[in-house]
């Protein structure tokens, strides 16, 4: 199963301090929550990616946050969170989705390792699926759909791209938000993207090592174009939201944090890269 995580973060050096201090808070925020509420080895999941989703359910809600100080068990110093509803929710599914994962890899390639940590974080991960069936449920049933569909060996990527779209879009469509169908939309946009961009990292090193990879049939060029398509419709479905806040940081990660991350990917799996702006970053 591929690794999926990593892509959705901020490109610090385009932040000011107020937004790099507030993005900071939310980040250390939601570790905050994975240790007091999950435990402390639940922290070692913590992902950007769900940090962002902090960030945009609170700005479609116009959810305040909660400002913390308290000392940080990793970096023993005093440290700023920034917490609200959406915090406690998205440490549930960082700590789901590590679950699911290690248990698919489990089962998929038989590891004592992925065993091991699937036993440790699945009493946390079945009280976040009695809380949150649905995304649950998903998240489950997307994997299960990714699985088959890398042993099948599909070459058409708009399938398995379909189908982590489906489950970042589970993600974000929380019961009794306003905007939940527009944040469905939003976050399967983006689990699209977010899966072709990892295709396309991973691409020569998955020829090498004969790898499943749904790219492999495809032209570099014609890789570019996919990947501008599908990001102009995750900037065209983020239009669709009403945001009320912190939306200069949401579309730093839109439009330049997505493309600072996949160019490092590129430049460490396949060596230098054109530019950001000449590949055609930033829709």
């Amino acid at each position: 199963m591929r690794e999926l995580f990593g892509f959705v973060v901020a490109n610090p050096e385009k932040l000011n301090e107020e937004q790099r201090a507030h993005y900071r808070a939310v980040y250390c925020g939601l570790c905050r929550a994975l240790g007091k509420e999950h435990g402390f080895i639940d922290r070692l999941t913590l992902t950007y990616d769900l940090a962002f989703l902090i960030l945009v359910l609170s700005a479609v809600e116009g959810e305040p946050y909660e400002s913390l100080a308290e000392r940080c068990p990793i970096h023993p110093s005093k440290h700023t969170y920034a917490v609200n509803r959406f915090t406690s929710y998205a440490a549930s599914m960082n700590v789901a989705l590590s679950y699911y994962k290690f248990l698919d890899d489990k089962n998929d390639e038989g590891s004592m390792g992925a065993s091991v940590k699937a036993a440790i974080f699945r009493k946390e991960a079945l009280a976040a699926a009695e809380q949150y069936p649905d995304q649950c449920k998903a998240i489950t049933e997307c994997l299960d759909k990714l699985s088959a569909a890398e042993k099948a060996d599909v070459l058409m990527p708009d399938i398995p791209a379909g189908i982590f779209g489906e489950l970042m879009g589970a993600l974000f469509a929380v019961d009794g938000l306003t905007q939940k169908d527009a944040l469905y939309d939003f976050g399967c946009a983006l689990g699209k993207a977010v899966y072709v961009m990892d295709a396309a990292a991973d691409r020569k090193k998955d020829l090498k090592k004969k790898q499943y990879n749904p790219l492999v049939m495809l032209k570099k060029e014609e890789i570019k174009t996919i990947l501008d398509i599908l990001m102009a419709d995750v900037v065209e479905q983020y239009k669709k939201l009403t945001v009320s806040q912190d939306a200069a940081l949401i579309e730093n990660v839109l439009y330049s944090g997505i493309w600072t991350v996949y160019a490092g990917r590129m430049r460490k799996e396949n060596g230098p890269q054109p530019s950001e702006e000449a590949k055609g970053g930033g829709v």
